[in-house]
């Protein structure tokens, strides 16, 4: 484990398998159609780009599985569910869109080291179930004129620090 630059452990990011990336991949990839067995020609929506992709073969009953529809509706059609973990049954042969997805700038973590809450990637946007986190950050961070990108996830992490909250930059 690494000091950060406050003498502080650095909480190193442990994908939590929530599905939240993947949760509302729907509109950005979708099936043209069945190749083969295993196989299936995806498009993105906003590019046109076209690929093939394969089902990890650990994860071909899983994908039969069809639940997802009714409590994920906007999901990736490769995401599912298992045990209330998440899972992407074409892992191996993901897009590079997913390969490149950054979950979080920032990750709020409770007592337990549970995701409760995160900043985007790339944004200043601000995700939780948590309406506390909500009043906080709408309260302390929202809207605050921070600049420097740097300067402004340090001050996210200390808002949350100081509220007794763990955070990941």
């Amino acid at each position: 484990m690494h000091n950060n630059s406050e003498g502080e452990p650095d909480v190193v990011f442990r994908c939590q398998q929530c599905g939240e990336c993947c949760s509302y991949m729907g509109d950005i990839i979708g099936i043209d159609e069945k190749t083969g067995p295993d196989t299936y020609r995806i498009r993105f929506s906003v590019t046109g780009e076209e690929r093939i992709v394969t089902l990890d073969p650990d994860k071909k009953d899983l994908f039969l599985t069809r639940e997802i529809a009714q409590s994920h509706p906007m999901a990736c059609p490769f995401l599912r569910f298992r045990d209330n973990r998440a899972f992407c049954t074409v892992h191996a042969t993901r897009p590079g869109l997913c390969r490149q997805y950054g979950c979080f700038r920032v990750l709020i973590l409770d007592s337990d080291s549970q995701h409760i809450g995160r900043v985007q990637e790339g944004s200043r946007i601000f995700f939780s179930p948590n309406p506390s986190l909500h009043e906080l950050w709408d309260r302390e961070v929202k809207g605050t004129d921070i600049s420097d990108e740097t300067e402004w996830e340090r001050y996210v992490r200390d808002v949350f620090s100081r509220a007794g909250y763990r955070v990941v930059i």
